[in-house]
């Protein structure tokens, strides 16, 4: 099969989408496909066996120029490719699966408002967001892609953005909407990596054997819910009172200079590591003990996928798609406000028992088991072959 992967920016270190499109598309080189990744950026090097990178070039300047241009150049360089299947994770009209991989723009847009604490701030961002024409030219075009006849299904990668298409464009009928969850990396991500990796992880991070350890991950700190978390450590050093020391693991390719003046600020510098990006997350999986993500807004976080299959309890908001897969309380908590730093705090504190973390690890794995990447690639599959016969039968 001839696969045309669409994505703005293929650049798998800066956020889940791109990693999600690197993942799709290696697995689906192994089993034999042809796959073309179209991009206005990619990582330096080569690309793996039967992975092509095409590069479309657009204007560096104006923004919704350069959307527009994506969108132009995408769609020409599409019909002179002769592809079986165009997957859209980006911002072209007329791909054969649309996969709105960062979710309905529109319900981004609002959390992405409410991820600003300052009320001031937060109405600057909201006019100048909606009054910029690159804005504007988005909202356009994903109205396109939604709508478009020629777009045969629409891909939801969780629960909630399905439920967000439907809400936002009740139009599209309901057989058009297919669900497959976002996948977990079961064989990179196990409870097993603790016995190989957690000593000398703990070791290198300089945490003592009773020190619990909390960690967030992600790459857009303000909109992930880092703020409310450092907030929250003012809350759970009261609750702990020094009879459970713990630090917080803050991993994330951001720069950390302006979230270390906020924890100098809140007073709780010393329970906070700021770790930079990490190529290994599969190891600081097992040198951490609670994982902890109060997003404003998730489509469907890898990153909390790869927490519970690494056997983790998972406190999360109801903002993140994959919160319907944690089973509460027995392996995570769902955040109701998740920029209250007294529930947070409840939250983190109530997995420090060593007895309940202990059954975390034992059943956290289980919830993930169904999303396995060989069994989304074998969903993937399934569903372009619907596709191909719908083309082709019309």
């Amino acid at each position: 099969m001839k696969i045309a992967l669409v994505i703005d920016r293929f650049l798998p270190a800066k956020g889940g989408g791109e990693r999600y499109v690197q993942i799709l598309a290696e697995k689906l080189a192994e089993r034999g496909h042809d796959v073309t990744i179209l991009a206005r950026r990619f990582p330096p090097g080569a690309p793996p066996k039967r992975i092509h990178y095409h590069r479309i070039k657009v204007p560096d300047w104006p923004g919704f120029f350069k959307v527009l241009s994506f969108a132009r150049n995408c769609r020409e360089e599409i019909e002179k490719g002769d592809f079986d299947i165009v997957h859209d994770v980006g911002h072209t009209v007329g791909a054969d699966v649309f996969n709105p991989h960062g979710g309905v723009e529109q319900v981004w847009l609002e959390r992405y408002f409410a991820s600003y604490d300052n009320a001031f701030h937060r109405a600057f961002k909201r006019i100048q967001r909606l009054l910029s024409p690159k804005e504007q030219t988005i909202l356009s075009l994903q109205r396109q892609q939604y709508l478009s006849e020629k777009t045969r299904r629409i891909l939801a990668i969780s629960p909630m953005i399905r439920e967000h298409i439907r809400a936002r464009y009740p139009q599209i009928p309901e057989n058009k909407i297919v669900l497959i969850q976002n996948p977990a990396e079961l064989d990179r991500f196990s409870p097993r990596n603790r016995e190989r990796f957690r000593a000398a992880e703990r070791e290198r991070l300089r945490l003592s054997d009773d020190e619990i350890a909390l960690l967030f991950a992600g790459n857009n700190f303000r909109l992930k819910g880092l703020h409310p978390l450092l907030r929250s450590l003012t809350v759970l050093k009261e609750i702990a009172d020094n009879n459970h020391p713990f630090r917080l693991l803050v991993a994330g390719n951001e720069s950390h200079k302006r979230w270390k003046r906020l924890a100098d600020k809140l007073g709780v510098s010393k329970f906070v590591a700021f770790l930079g990006p990490s190529s290994e997350m599969e190891k600081l999986y097992t040198a951490s003990d609670i994982f902890v993500l109060p997003t404003f807004y998730d489509s469907a976080a890898l990153v909390v996928l790869e927490a519970l299959a690494s056997g983790l309890p998972v406190i999360t908001s109801h903002w993140n798609g994959t919160h319907t897969l944690i089973d509460v309380p027995a392996t995570g908590m769902v955040l109701e406000n998740n920029d209250d730093p007294e529930e947070i705090a409840r939250a983190i504190y109530h997995f420090f028992p060593e007895e309940i973390r202990a059954e975390a690890l034992q059943q956290s794995p289980l919830l993930v088991a169904s999303v396995g990447l060989d069994n989304h690639i074998d969903r993937i599959l399934q569903l372009y072959d619907e596709v191909i016969k719908e083309k082709t039968h019309g």
